[in-house]
C-alpha cells in the first residue's frame, strides 16, 4: 500500500505488547486495549525526505511516551518493574509496526536505515 502524502490526517501509534512480559502475575491487555498516540502527519509531505524523517521522528516520540506510560501504569498497579529492556523492546514494536501500517517505501527505507545503525 502506498500512502498519498496528505492522506494521512494522523497515525496511531499502538503497543501491542503483551503485559506478561512484565512478570507472571501480569494480566495480558486485551488487543483492543492497546494503549495509543495520535501522530499529526496531515501537515507533511510524504514524497519529501525531510517530512519523513519528520514523521518518522513523530511516530519515535509518541512510541516512547505510550511504552513509558505503560511501564509507569504497569508499576502502579502491580508496584513491579518492567523486565529489563521491555520499554526499548516497546518503542520498536511499536514503531516497527506503525512503519508497517503506513506503508510508505521512504519511511520504511528510513526506518530500516535506522534499525541497521541501532543495531551495529
Amino acid at each position: 500500500m502506498i500512502t498519498t502524502p496528505k492522506l494521512i490526517s494522523s497515525l496511531v501509534v499502538a503497543t501491542a505488547v503483551s503485559l506478561a512480559s512484565f512478570s507472571s502475575g501480569a494480566t495480558d491487555l486485551a488487543v483492543g486495549d492497546a494503549p495509543t498516540k495520535n501522530v499529526k502527519a496531515w501537515d507533511l509531505d510524504l514524497a519529501n525526505v525531510t517530512d519523513v524523517q519528520k514523521l518518522y521522528d513523530r511516530v519515535q516520540d509518541a512510541a516512547s511516551d505510550v511504552c513509558r506510560a505503560e511501564a509507569r501504569r504497569h508499576w502502579n498497579t502491580t508496584k513491579r518493574y518492567a523486565g529489563a529492556g521491555w520499554t526499548a523492546t516497546c518503542i520498536a514494536d511499536a514503531v516497527d509496526g506503525t512503519v508497517r501500517d503506513v506503508g510508505n517505501p521512504l519511511l520504511a527505507a528510513l526506518h530500516s536505515r535506522e534499525s541497521v545503525a541501532r543495531n551495529d
